[in-house]
């Protein structure tokens, strides 16, 4: 049986070689949450500039056909447009009664067809 001495040496070396090949990708998350940081700091103002450019003229199919993205949140304080067709409500008429003209007992008499007058 090996050393125990031997052993805790042997293990240390796996152990340093495993922490040794962890450091570059230590790097490069610390790189990712930075840039991460950076990225989400300038959510705020492209939804703005995007908002800006609607308010120009600019449809978001446009934009978005230019390469825009359309931005994740929008700025406070703007509600999304909506379709004509979509925003619109067809109104109903108020009752079937207020179709139907009204019949005045006062009104010219209303002869059957087909049938003699006396």
């Amino acid at each position: 049986m090996a050393d125990v001495q031997e052993i805790r040496r042997q293990m240390k070396e796996l152990q340093a070689a495993r922490e040794e090949a962890f450091g570059p990708l230590l790097d490069v998350l610390e790189q990712r949450h930075t840039l991460q940081q950076q990225l989400a700091a300038l959510d705020e103002p492209y939804a703005q500039a995007f908002v800006a450019a609607e308010s120009a003229g600019w449809t978001t199919e446009e934009l978005l056909a230019l390469g825009a993205e359309e931005p994740a949140r929008r700025p406070k304080g703007r509600t999304r447009r909506r379709n004509a067709a979509s925003g619109k409500k067809a109104s109903a008429p108020s009752s079937p009664a207020a179709q139907v003209p009204a019949q005045d007992a006062e009104g010219p008499a209303h002869k059957p067809t087909g049938i003699p007058s006396a």
